[in-house]
């Protein structure tokens, strides 16, 4: 082999071995931000952290629809726990939406929005709709939507979401709670007070109320 040879060998060796290290660190830096955006693993983490990673995520091009929905969501999710960024995070669930329209979490995220920050109660339960069609399996979904129905005085369809709930996760102490409520607002103060107090039971063993009497308060 010639000197010309094998300095052109040597030279896409390193190009080679350039592209590799580039290729690498690429990845590793993708793997983190799907770290930060909460999506491998899912920590809980400080809003503007998630909302960076997620960014980083949203904008690598890397993204299956998948994860990019995801995405979506969890940085939806981060802007809806600050009150001035309601707008963002409905702007990113509804991208989720059109990017993955059987994705159960963004309907089940917009809802919350239209159930809490900007109440509206028929929207909020348009989306539990969707979003337990999606995934009957929720017992969360199942519940909001039971709040959202007592919020407009349906008791009867407020306490069959929350039964719901509960054959979902038997443990779910604020939905016998909340269920006890209906049922008292009904008029059936015996079966209220039954389940406030299984609320209390539960949520001194588990964190749903703080760990203390106060659930069926």
């Amino acid at each position: 082999m010639t000197r010309t040879m094998r300095s052109a060998l040597l030279v896409a060796i390193g190009l080679a071995c350039d592209v590799a290290f580039a290729t690498s660190a690429e990845s590793q830096d993708y793997q983190r931000q799907l770290e930060r955006c909460g999506i491998d693993p899912k920590p809980r983490l400080p809003p503007m952290e998630a909302i960076e990673g997620c960014t980083a995520v949203i904008n690598s091009g890397k993204a299956t629809r998948p994860i990019l929905a995801e995405a979506l969501v969890r940085r939806g999710d981060a802007y809806r726990s600050r009150q001035d960024d309601i707008d963002r995070a409905l702007a990113d669930f509804n991208e989720a939406i059109r990017v993955a329209p059987d994705y159960a979490p963004a309907f089940a995220s917009r809802g919350f929005v239209h159930l809490f920050a900007r109440p509206q109660l028929d929207r909020a339960i348009s989306d539990f709709n969707e979003a337990i069609r999606i995934d009957p399996a929720s017992a969360n979904v199942f519940y909001y939507r039971g709040v959202a129905w007592s919020g407009k005085g349906d008791w009867d369809r407020a306490i069959a979401d929350f039964d719901r709930a509960i054959r979902l996760r038997p443990s779910f102490s604020i939905a016998y709670r909340d269920r006890g409520k209906a049922k008292r607002a009904k008029g059936d103060k015996a079966g209220g007070a039954a389940d406030q107090a299984e609320a209390e039971r539960i949520g001194r063993q588990g964190p749903d109320c703080g760990g203390a009497a106060g659930c069926g308060r």
